[in-house]
């Protein structure tokens, strides 16, 4: 199927109806109300977190697993999550690697100063990570990353080839291009009943993970999920736009690393980006979770963490 403005609005929107809507910016002068307290995560099996600085702001992550000769493990959560997306997966990925999840900005842990930016660009957020990989000594990874993670690890695998060993693209919104009026059009003007008057999003009901993902296990996710978008808050529609504003499917075929499509048997939202993902790549394979929906690393974690652990761990 190819992948046209229309097909790709209608997964945003889809999209949109779990984690955010249009934000209209305060008056100036006026002082925005408090932000809701940030909810605390789930606890995880991590041996360590920590937080590195970057400019305008601090990166969260967490890690699992020893250093071996093998590139540690990069994990990249789904829009509005968090790192704790991973919990129930790490543990196997870690036997005989190092893993290191992170929140990315304003998600989860990981804070920026000031008011969210309209539009937070894949490139940018791909750059932030890779300065802290720099300050954390590390040169090549294994990279993956879901929804929101794996869309900015295209731009990453694209703008620094020598630094993914292989990529791991986990239920993606993998579209094109789409202009600011665009984005104003299909993904803000359509999306209003979905945050509150400030911008912050409202809880979801469980039913709407099966309506639009698939999801099987619908009712610890929508728990969990109604936490990770409020922590995330006001960093979702940001976010979400720049996955709009990016030629994800345009840049596949400039990937040189090994990559590895994933999606959910029950898949109802990012399937549709399949065909046109496989023939743009150049060296893929794709597999299917089976017993799940789009969110596999947390709606059948035992079989998502089979497929992943084999492919990092391959020749």
């Amino acid at each position: 199927m190819t992948i046209n403005r229309r097909n790709f609005a209608r997964v945003a929107g889809l999209s949109a109806a779990l984690i955010g809507a249009s934000f209209i910016p305060a008056r100036a002068g006026a002082k925005m109300p408090p932000a809701p307290a940030v909810p605390v995560p789930p606890a995880g099996p991590w041996a360590r977190t920590g937080d590195i600085q970057r400019a305008g702001g601090v990166l969260h992550y967490a890690t699992l697993g020893s250093a071996t000769d093998k590139p540690p493990v990069i994990l990249l959560h789904k829009l509005g999550g968090w790192l704790s997306d991973w919990r129930f997966v790490a543990p196997a990925l870690a036997e005989g690697r190092q893993i290191i999840a992170f929140d990315l900005p304003g998600h989860g842990g990981s804070r920026w100063s000031g008011e969210p930016p309209y539009l937070q660009t894949l490139e940018e957020t791909a750059a932030t990570l890779v300065g802290a990989l720099d300050e954390m000594g590390i040169d090549q990874i294994d990279l993956i990353g879901t929804s929101l993670g794996g869309c900015l690890s295209v731009p990453l695998a694209v703008r620094w080839p020598e630094r993914v060993r292989k990529l791991a693209l986990v239920s993606c919104a993998l579209g094109g291009h789409r202009t600011l009026a665009e984005i104003r059009e299909d993904v803000d003007a359509k999306q209003a009943n979905l945050y509150d008057r400030n911008g912050y999003p409202v809880p979801t009901k469980p039913e709407l993970l099966t309506q639009i993902f698939g999801i099987v296990n619908t009712g610890p996710i929508n728990a969990d999920g109604i936490d990770s978008r409020k922590a995330a808050g006001r960093w979702i529609q940001p976010s979400e736009r720049g996955v709009a504003f990016a030629d994800i499917m345009g840049a596949l075929p400039r990937i040189q690393a090994p990559t590895l499509l994933v999606y959910g048997e029950f898949d109802k939202a990012y399937v549709k980006f399949r065909s046109d993902a496989e023939k743009a790549l150049k060296n893929s394979r794709t597999e299917v979770v089976p017993n799940s929906g789009a969110f596999v690393m947390q709606d059948n974690p035992a079989a998502t963490a089979e497929i992943l652990k084999r492919f990092v761990n391959e020749a």
